[in-house]
């Protein structure tokens, strides 16, 4: 249920403010704040390089003053917004569709 609701939420969102998670490779502007486990400080730093989400945010007074910055310069959500849109075209969300692609092709014919 929490995948199908992010994918729905995702749609009509602004911004994603989560842990760097799995959520890291939503095409949605993220503000990523404090990581649980040391295993998701990556996620964090590839959002970052794809330009569509933040580095990590560990501390509250941080995070407030990234939306604080976001409300301030629009500019900087059109931004991720241009380089989700650009990343798509590349296919750089396309791992779950690629993946079942993989699958099917692998599994023995029936």
């Amino acid at each position: 249920a929490a995948v199908a609701t992010t994918d729905i939420l995702s749609r009509v969102a602004d911004v994603l403010c989560s842990k760097p998670s799995e959520l890291a490779f939503y095409p949605i502007p993220k503000l990523n704040i404090r990581r649980v486990g040391d295993h998701e400080a990556s996620s964090a730093l590839r959002a970052s390089e794809l330009g569509d989400g933040t580095l990590e945010v560990r501390e509250v007074s941080e995070a407030v003053e990234w939306v604080k910055l976001m409300r301030r310069n629009p500019g900087m959500l059109e931004t991720m917004n241009a380089k989700i849109m650009a990343n798509a075209k590349q296919g750089v969300y396309d791992g779950c569709k690629e993946a079942v692609k993989l699958a099917l092709e692998l599994a023995p014919a029936a």
